[in-house]
């Protein structure tokens, strides 16, 4: 569900130097989350990936392929 919501809903991707970017990664708060429906986790495009965030922690949770 996750997956085809973000692919139905593109956002433009936020260029974020210097981050290493894969599961536990921390994006900083310059980088806007997107709400997905009737999930506690956020999604927004970094350095061109598609990734789920925990709003709580800003940790990615999920690369989205």
């Amino acid at each position: 569900m996750v997956k085809e919501y973000v692919h139905k809903h593109p956002i433009a991707s936020v260029n974020v130097l210097g981050l290493e970017l894969g599961v536990g990664s921390t994006v900083p708060d310059t980088v806007e989350l997107q709400e997905v429906p009737d999930v506690k986790y956020r999604y927004a495009v970094v350095n061109d990936h598609t990734v789920l965030i925990d709003p709580g922690t800003r940790r990615v949770v999920q690369v989205i392929q």
